[in-house]
């Protein structure tokens, strides 16, 4: 059933036209991801879809009732039930509500209503991973369609089955999720490569063909002089014919080179090198030891006897609920707390989100270029993958936006002197394009990397080991995210297993015990040895191997 239907819609800011749209549809049970780079116009244009904003041209016909997940504002907390805030575990406590109950609070009271429509703007921003795994599961199972912007993506691939892309003022759909579209996108740039080959083959082709029809005419003699006068005449207009057919040939190639279509190199951003050499300027195998570290936060203990160590390259994932200790715990090995011991000689660079570090009125390239040791070349191939391409890394930071300061000190961090990095919360704020190219740089470091995050594509594709703060007790796990999520699984089952092996195992004492009473009826003795014989079969599968 179609929901929303927009022709022709169109969107500018003074002489900068946003997007341009000719076709967008919402049928019933979509659930469409709206991408693109930051300040591309993804949220302008869900503004329009939503009845929000008005297009400067085109149509909009909706054909149900909608309903708006916000980005966060921290106004505005009426309108939802005691019970669809006690799903999502929010209470009305005016004063003491942290970002991430605030975004919980929205999202139940958005959900309640079951509006055929359902659009979200950055629904997982402060949440957490329980908090996002339950946004998954509430979206999935949502009886309506949905349209959301988002830059999470693992939520992109876990739930959509199109994705609007909105780049270089056009919108373009993609089927699948996510991944199906980032797939469509490398296809595409393929085939650009292949045409612009052949493009530049053909283009080399005839250009030389030209030059050889051209030299070939210009190389025509005239007609020997032991010939007749009769002869040479002959001879001349012979030859002249052949020149003029060689020269029009040539003339053709011309036109036909021409009229070739042209095609533009595609776009290639160069890799960043870093300087592995830096990594045997500190002695040991390890870079960071925590020996039975212990923190409380008012009267609640975030972590006790914390004990692990992180070698040399290591790349280690810090999950855990808001408020764990993954932020504590990384200020704590920034400040050299207690504890906390490292191998002599070795640096830290600290990013969090204070972003302190910056110089507001400093340039971005002179940002990053202070203590660095690396040649502005590099800093400038890695700030243009991070999208500051060209003239723009001459912009002050304090022009910039909350996501761009963000890139500009994750820059200054990764080329600063240091051989490890702490980074806390590093994809916050940064659209998907930065992250994927977050995620090459982080993954190209030759140093050791501890990083607190939520961002689960970061997770899978750049840990190799994991330190869970939602354990009784942290232990860092040894391997990649997928392993600790395989491990937790089977740990999960197993743990299921025990427990109904107990219940069996409760429940047959318990008839054995009903069984020996005397004054049993035989009617009831029957109904109870054919409820032990079922329990006992029950037990038996449960303790075979495998189950």
């Amino acid at each position: 059933m179609l929901l929303l239907e927009a022709r022709h819609i169109e969107k500018s800011y003074g002489d900068r036209v946003i997007f341009r749209a000719e076709k967008l549809e919402v049928q019933n049970g979509d659930r469409i991801g709206i991408v693109g780079p930051n300040g591309a116009g993804k949220t302008t244009l869900l503004n329009i879809l939503s009845g929000e904003l008005e297009a400067d041209s085109g149509t909009l016909s909706t054909y149900a009732a909608a309903a708006i997940i916000r980005q966060l504002e921290l106004a505005d907390e009426a309108g939802t039930s005691s019970k669809g805030r006690q799903k999502w575990g929010v209470s009305l406590v005016h004063g003491s509500m942290s970002g991430g109950e605030h975004v919980r609070l929205k999202i139940a009271a958005a959900l309640e209503p079951k509006a055929p429509l359902l659009f979200a703007d950055e629904p997982t921003s402060h949440l957490d991973l329980s908090g996002i795994r339950q946004l998954e599961d509430s979206l999935r199972s949502y009886p309506g369609a949905v349209l959301l912007i988002s830059h999470d993506r693992e939520l992109l691939d876990t739930i959509c089955t199109r994705i609007w892309e909105v780049e270089h003022g056009i919108v373009i759909e993609y089927k699948g999720n996510y991944t199906a579209y980032r797939q469509q996108k490398e296809q595409k740039k393929e085939r650009e490569w292949t045409e612009y080959e052949a493009y530049q083959k053909e283009k080399k082709r005839l250009i030389q063909a030209v030059i050889d029809k051209k030299q070939h005419a210009k190389g025509m003699k005239d007609a020997p002089k032991r010939m007749s006068t009769s002869e040479a005449k002959l001879h001349k207009m012979q030859a002249q014919g052949k020149r003029e057919k060689v020269e029009q040939s040539a003339k053709a190639l011309e036109s036909r080179l021409a009229q070739l279509e042209e095609k533009e190199r595609p776009k290639e951003l160069a890799r960043v090198q870093f300087d592995l050499h830096q990594e045997g300027e500190y002695r040991g195998r390890s870079a960071i030891q925590c020996n039975q570290v212990n923190v409380q936060a008012g009267s609640r203990s975030l972590f006790t006897d914390l004990t692990f160590r992180v070698q040399r390259g290591q790349k280690v994932a810090l999950i855990g609920a808001n408020g764990s200790g993954k932020s504590t715990l990384l200020s704590m090995i920034a400040q050299k707390a207690e504890g906390i011991a490292m191998s002599p000689g070795i640096r830290l660079g600290y990013f969090n989100q204070s972003l302190s570090i910056l110089d507001l009125e400093q340039s971005i390239l002179q940002n990053v270029k202070k203590d660095s040791r690396y040649p502005e070349s590099t800093i400038r191939t890695a700030l243009a993958r991070l999208l500051f391409p060209g003239e723009a890394v001459h912009k002050l930071v304090s022009s910039l936006s909350g996501g761009e300061r963000v890139k500009v000190a994750l820059a200054k961090v990764f080329f600063g002197d240091y051989h490890v990095l702490l980074l806390d919360e590093p994809t916050n704020y940064l659209d998907i394009p930065t992250q994927e190219e977050l995620e090459l740089l982080l993954a190209d470091f030759p140093g050791a990397i501890l990083f607190a995050t939520h961002d689960r594509k970061l997770m899978h594709g750049l840990a190799d080991a994991v330190l869970s703060f939602d354990e009784p007790q942290p232990v860092l796990f040894q391997g990649a995210y997928q392993e600790y999520l395989d491990g937790k699984k089977r740990k999960k089952t197993r743990d299921d297993r025990a427990e109904q092996i107990l219940l069996l195992e409760t429940k047959l004492t318990d008839l054995v015990s009903r069984l020996s009473i005397p004054t049993l009826t035989a009617t009831d003795k029957e109904t109870l040895e054919k409820e032990y014989k079922e329990t006992l079969t029950d037990l038996q599968m449960w303790r075979r191997p495998g189950q």
